[in-house]
């Protein structure tokens, strides 16, 4: 019975330490609030009393009120299953005036599914770089927007597929590897830290985002991420970085069965 007593404090001790702060801080000036959120095809809690439109709004409302700058957004449908532009609907729902950018990695259910962005600013330049996974696997994509002084990307990867961050790697670093400016990458990567994929990763980025919460509802691993590149740009100034576990502006349980992961910057 004892052991059994001590099991069960440690586990409520855990689930504790992984809910603290978990509310978004207001964002310092002059800092950069980049995010990153697998929005589970906006589609994993609904139910007669929650649609799919009380979804989108929902998250929208929470990436609004969480003041983020640019978001990266995983497992989006494109006209797909669930019969509308997920992400033109979304970005719309967080403000009108926001630019966005799908990243097709397959072609699904007569639509596209994939990886995309969404930021307050207008890019100066985007596209799409495409992932091949092996047969049986679904393909992959990283999403990418250059501003004028930054790159955000976004990804989501399969589990336990390390040639998937060799490919990211080599394009990157063929791409920014001589550039000044800062580059970002936000995803789903399926990868806890340290894993082999989260190793190789490593290799050309620096993990800038929180690793010490997790990050998905029904699992206490964090396998979601926002890295830099190392390149010739200079390493940013982390002021802040959070996992948000819950929001006054709404049920961030609900939203999706991720969380959203964000990282306050400073740029050098």
């Amino acid at each position: 019975m004892r052991n059994i007593i001590i099991t069960v404090l440690s586990v409520m001790l855990l689930a504790t330490a992984y809910t603290a702060y978990s509310q978004p801080k207001p964002k310092k000036s002059g800092t950069l609030r980049i995010m990153t959120y697998n929005v589970g095809t906006i589609e994993k809690h609904i139910s007669d009393t929650f649609s799919k439109a009380d979804n989108v709004a929902l998250l929208g409302k929470i990436i609004r009120n969480s003041q983020a700058d640019a978001v990266c957004v995983q497992e989006l449908d494109s006209c797909g299953r669930n019969k509308y532009f997920q992400l033109e609907a979304l970005t719309k729902a967080i403000d009108e005036n926001w630019h966005f950018l799908f990243g097709r990695a397959v072609y699904y259910y007569g639509g596209a599914f994939g990886a995309g962005m969404t930021a307050a600013k207008k890019p100066i330049r985007s596209f799409n770089i495409f992932i091949p996974t092996p047969e049986g696997s679904e393909d992959r994509n990283v999403a990418v927007m250059e501003f004028e002084d930054y790159v955000v990307c976004s990804t989501h990867l399969n589990y336990n597929q390390p040639h998937q961050v060799d490919i990211i790697n080599a394009e990157m670093k063929r791409l920014y590897g001589d550039s000044s400016k800062p580059v970002f990458l936000g995803g789903d990567m399926n990868a806890q830290p340290k894993s082999e994929m989260m190793q190789i990763f490593e290799q050309e980025w620096t993990i800038i985002s929180t690793m010490a919460r997790t990050t998905v509802q029904d699992r206490m691993v964090c396998i979601d991420f926002i890295l830099q590149l190392n390149n010739r740009a200079k390493r940013v100034e982390v002021v802040d970085s959070q996992v948000i576990h819950s929001h006054i502006w709404g049920n961030v349980n609900l939203a999706s069965d991720h969380y959203p992961v964000y990282v306050d910057i400073k740029l050098q």
